[in-house]
């Protein structure tokens, strides 16, 4: 793997000899439920395991750089010095860039890892930010890498004249087709709704890999292809199911077709409100602790929603079970962040009532 150049390093509150080991295991034994006297191992190791876990081999294999994982009896004396001279606690991430003489830099502290040592995504997140804070060249793979991985070789025979708005727009009259042909009472437009969602789909890829290979990304152009997938997702169960009654497929009461429907979309409109809400909240007030709810996955997000729409459209008979389970799953991962988002907010405020205190 291609690497920056640059250097992480992750340093453990704890001795790699047998003895530090020992001494880890009896502070980890005897901490509070809510404490870790060494977040970093929880981070790497998922606390007392010998070995790294796989999420943890998984998450370091998007981090282009020189990771450098070290205890406290592995340090160099120039990091050690650092540690000392600056009061650093451990454990604590530090990086450095590939300049000759260039110093090192905190990028996340103690207080900071204790938070997010469950939750590769925020940390991932995290990392990267204040990586790019300290000028410190750092590269972290994403899933829109791999999609523009992907796409790239589609790009270049794309022509100029074509903007990524013209390819938004045609993902989008291909959704509405979709959804009219889904909402069909002729079987032969039917069949033909979920080549035009494949269809849409690939142009709603190519439109972001077309503007970030041309530099071409804009606020705006992100907010369209955001709306236009919102009403196509919207649209869609809507459409099968109008559909599935216009074709005469329904052999129960058209009730119990459209209320898992209904409640799919309820689950849509309340997962976006506390996205939306959680993003304005995070921006305000420039928190790391609600970045860290955001990037939590969910049971459902953008590649399981695609699967389901896809069945949906391929098989409209199956749009009851199908909405009944995607409706389960988002309602799963909104109470999830609520509850996640209850306690950040609890701790926000007791920082904030500390603060006028003192």
């Amino acid at each position: 793997m291609s690497t920056s150049g640059s250097t992480i390093y992750i340093l453990y509150n704890a001795n790699a000899s047998l003895l530090g080991k020992l001494n880890y295991v009896c502070r980890k034994i005897t901490a509070p439920s809510d404490s870790s006297p060494c977040a970093a191992c929880d981070l790497t190791h998922g606390g007392l395991h010998l070995d790294e876990s796989a999420a943890w081999t998984k998450t370091k294999s998007r981090i282009h750089a020189d990771v450098k994982q070290l205890h406290r009896d592995e340090l160099t004396p120039d990091i050690r010095e650092y540690i000392k001279a600056n009061s650093i606690k451990y454990p604590v991430v530090l990086g450095k860039s590939p300049q000759p003489q260039s110093p090192l830099k905190v990028l996340l502290d103690s207080s900071t890892l204790s938070k997010i040592s469950t939750d590769h995504s925020a940390f991932l997140s995290l990392l990267s930010n204040r990586a790019e804070e300290e000028r410190i060249p750092l590269t972290i793979d994403n899933p829109q890498r791999v999609k523009d991985d992907i796409f790239r070789p589609a790009v270049q025979f794309i022509p100029q004249a074509v903007t990524p708005g013209h390819l938004t727009f045609g993902a989008f009259v291909a959704g509405l087709a979709a959804c009219l042909c889904a909402a069909s009472a002729r079987p032969f437009l039917s069949s033909w709704a979920v080549y035009l969602w494949l269809l849409n789909r690939v142009l709603d890829c190519l439109d972001g890999a077309v503007a970030r290979a041309r530099d071409q990304t804009s606020d705006c152009g992100g907010f369209m292809d955001l709306l236009s997938d919102f009403i196509i997702y919207s649209l869609i169960p809507i459409s099968v199911s109008y559909g599935l009654v216009q074709r005469g497929m329904v052999a129960e009461p058209a009730t119990n077709l459209w209320l898992p429907v209904s409640l799919l979309e309820a689950s849509f409109h309340l997962n976006n409100f506390v996205l939306f809400y959680l993003a304005a909240v995070s921006s305000q007030k420039g928190s790391e602790e609600l970045t860290s709810v955001t990037m939590k996955p969910a049971p459902i997000e953008g590649f399981e929603s695609g699967v389901i729409f896809t069945l949906m459209l391929a098989f409209p008979r199956t749009l009851q079970n199908l909405s009944w389970g995607m409706a389960l799953g988002v309602g799963f991962g909104i109470t999830t962040r609520v509850w996640q988002i209850t306690d950040v907010f609890s701790v926000i405020e007791r920082k904030a009532g500390l603060v006028k205190e003192s």
